[in-house]
């Protein structure tokens, strides 16, 4: 472990060169206020102070919401100094996330690229995933705008979609990762480590409850998180490698998007992201207001029993705001 840490410092060590949008080509990668500065970042960089902003005591392992079925949970208001509304239980414990790991992905892909109707090439490799994962059945030699490419992350869920964003966004598919985990940790989501960009599972990549509030709370900023996410279907428009347009209809796996489900406690969802592995279970963050005060919540609900179970969670939280 020792040496997987130190390996990740070198490689932050050696990247190069400037940061600055996705347009016309590949940017070459380099973060050197991370590593030096991190424990001493004040609340301009520390993720808006948003760590200041919400209290919790320190590794507790409950709130007192018994119908909660998901080994870790947490739920916070964003407009308050100090939440009066705070539920939790492991907040800090580190989980495999499965496609949570999306949002960071396309948190990158959002600060970083300021073109979305940019096209972006699909590789052998982009595809190279076994049958029974979420795809958005991209094929090599596609040719596909960004945007497109963010539905396919957020709808579908598609990891072949994450894989082409990382391959295509900057110089290498490694500094893709590194840049994933240099925001988290300008975030302060210090418990969260990324091995890749679509949240298969691996022994190096792991979030907690607490950390991906702070991812979302981050990614709520853009306006194309939002419109995207709550998109109940989308049909891109792929050009092939041999030159013929084909149509890929997508829809949301989020069942209260698509009102298979329908969301509880008197608020309305502005906004989300699911999740599912063998070893993460069943996962969901979600962004809601209520809907008579106008506050504002983001919850995230992480290996929860099955996929239903998760969507009942959540309107548990919900449910208890106003108790």
């Amino acid at each position: 472990m020792k040496y997987f840490y130190l390996k990740r410092i070198a490689v932050l060590v050696l990247i190069s060169l400037t940061l600055s949008s996705c347009s016309g080509s590949r940017i070459t990668y380099k973060d050197t206020n991370l590593l030096s500065n991190l424990y001493t970042a004040n609340d301009d960089t520390f993720a808006d102070g948003t760590a200041e902003k919400i209290i919790i005591p320190g590794f507790a392992t409950g709130s007192g919401i018994s119908s909660i079925g998901a080994e870790s949970y947490f739920i916070a208001s964003l407009d308050r100094k100090s939440s009066d509304f705070t539920r939790y239980q492991m907040p800090y414990k580190k989980m495999p996330i499965a496609s949570l790991t999306k949002m960071m992905t396309a948190l990158v892909v959002l600060k970083n690229c300021k073109n979305l109707d940019e096209k972006y090439y699909v590789t052998t490799e982009t595809v190279a995933f076994d049958k029974d994962v979420s795809k958005a059945n991209l094929k090599p030699g596609d040719e596909i705008s960004v945007r497109d490419l963010l539905y396919g992350l957020l709808l579908p869920s598609g990891n072949d979609a994450a894989m082409c964003l990382a391959e295509n966004l900057v110089d290498s598919y490694d500094n893709f990762v590194v840049m994933m985990n240099n925001e988290a940790e300008r975030l302060g989501a210090l418990n969260t480590h990324f091995a890749n960009p679509h949240g298969l599972d691996s022994d190096y990549h792991f979030s907690t409850a607490y950390d991906l509030f702070l991812i979302m709370r981050e990614l709520i900023k853009y306006d194309e998180f939002l419109e995207i996410s709550m998109t109940k279907e989308y049909t891109a428009n792929i050009k092939g490698s041999d030159g013929v347009i084909r149509s890929e209809k997508w829809l949301n796996t989020n069942y209260f998007v698509t009102g298979e489900l329908l969301v509880e406690g008197n608020v309305t969802l502005l906004a989300g992201k699911t999740g599912s592995t063998g070893s993460a279970g069943y996962c969901l963050a979600l962004y809601t207001e209520k809907k008579d005060t106008k506050d504002r919540y983001i919850s995230i609900v992480l290996n929860a029993r099955s996929k239903r179970n998760v969507y009942y969670n959540s309107n548990s939280l919900f449910n208890a705001i106003s108790k």
